[in-house]
């Protein structure tokens, strides 16, 4: 089943994820959240100020639940998606500036 998530990445990163898609890290994951803001609050807390939100329309059986953060901190989940997240599975893209 496909559903929604949002992940955050310096807006500079624009180009190259509209041509290659968004890459999995070296955790073998591409990091999401169920929410755009939430996912603004994971590059603003390491202060990024030009933040580029995609959100990706995603298989979630590919989608598993993160402990690597506070919960209590961050107030909101984070996921990790197996894998690379490719162009057309991207549906909107959102500028923040802070």
């Amino acid at each position: 089943m496909k559903d929604t998530y949002y992940h955050a990445t310096p807006y500079e990163n624009l180009a190259s994820i509209v041509v290659d898609g968004i890459k999995s890290g070296m955790e073998g994951v591409v990091y999401l959240t169920k929410e755009r803001d939430d996912a603004l609050k994971f590059l603003a807390i390491r202060g990024c100020h030009d933040i580029l939100i995609v959100e990706v329309l995603i298989d979630s059986e590919k989608v598993e639940e993160t402990f690597d953060h506070s919960l209590q901190f961050f107030k909101c989940k984070a996921f990790g998606y197996k894998g690379d997240i490719k162009p057309c599975e991207m549906i909107n893209f959102f500028r923040c500036q802070l």
